[in-house]
């Protein structure tokens, strides 16, 4: 991986006086090549590229209806003042002395959320009070026993996303939740032991794996919106903004994220647990 004047400075040191332009302009018309952006992905071991393969063949024949039945969960940060992403955001103008710079706050302020999805409905969402660490208690008692009970014990079948009930069988819900401590603690896996007739105790779902869960892209979806709002200055704005786009989000999206579950598990089954890309 090297840019053209890189290439040009090294082919200068072995005496070719070639310009970075020469150099550019050889390799789009003469080799037909194009310059992208090497893609950053998680560094997987290979016990994890095991351990996702495992998971994955344990579920190659499983249909969107068994997909439906599972609770995906998950936390996500989110910033003040967020900047455009400089790998994806484009300024399209004639004159790049037109482009307005953005300012970026070194140290912006940030808000933890908690949330869980199904095909058909979302839990509220939970915002995690700023400076506030994730302990096994915090989780057990403000997200689990409030926020996540809360959503199960749903029973209307219309309305909004955040008020209906998740899925139609509520008997047949699995819950999924990735490998933080605070969720593979045993207080937790024991109340879930407890509480819950469905879901993946710890090792089963497997480490550094959040391109198999769609909850993941939900979230790209939620900070998509945000950047359509006014940026918020403060984090009271910041939490206004995050629950609003929370509950716009439609059933069809949940539907359709939750449908790309058997393409995924063929994809890293394909590359024997590799990372695909989601």
């Amino acid at each position: 991986m090297k840019s053209t004047r890189k290439i040009s400075q090294l082919l200068k040191s072995k005496g070719f006086q070639l310009s970075h332009v020469t150099v550019h302009t050889y390799l789009r018309k003469n080799l037909g090549v194009k310059p992208y952006k090497p893609q950053l992905q998680p560094k997987l071991t290979e016990k994890q590229k095991f351990a996702r393969l495992t998971f994955c063949l344990a579920r190659k024949n499983w249909s969107i209806n068994d997909w439906r039945n599972v609770l995906f969960s998950d936390e996500s940060p989110f910033e003040l003042y967020h900047s455009p992403n400089r790998q994806n955001d484009r300024v399209w103008l004639a004159d790049r002395e037109k482009v307005v710079p953005t300012e970026k706050v070194k140290f912006p302020g940030k808000l933890q959320v908690w949330g869980m999805m199904s095909y058909n409905g979302l839990s509220n969402l939970h915002i995690i009070p700023s400076g506030q660490t994730v302990t096994t208690i915090y989780y057990l008692e403000e997200v689990l026993k409030k926020t996540m009970m809360s959503a199960m014990h749903r029973d209307r079948d219309t309305g909004a996303v955040t008020e209906r009930k998740l899925l139609s069988d509520m008997s047949a819900a699995i819950f999924q939740q990735d490998g933080a401590p605070a969720h593979t603690s045993k207080k937790t896996q024991e109340w879930l032991g407890e509480n819950f007739q469905n879901f993946w105790p710890k090792g089963i779902w497997p480490a550094n794996s959040p391109d198999l869960s769609p909850i993941e892209n939900l979230w790209s979806i939620i900070q998509t919106a945000i950047n359509s709002f006014q940026p918020a200055t403060n984090l009271k704005t910041l939490e206004k903004q995050l629950i609003s786009a929370w509950r716009h989000i439609s059933p069809e999206v949940l539907d359709k994220l939750i449908a790309s579950m058997p393409d995924r598990i063929s994809k890293c089954i394909q590359l024997k647990g590799g990372y695909i890309g989601k």
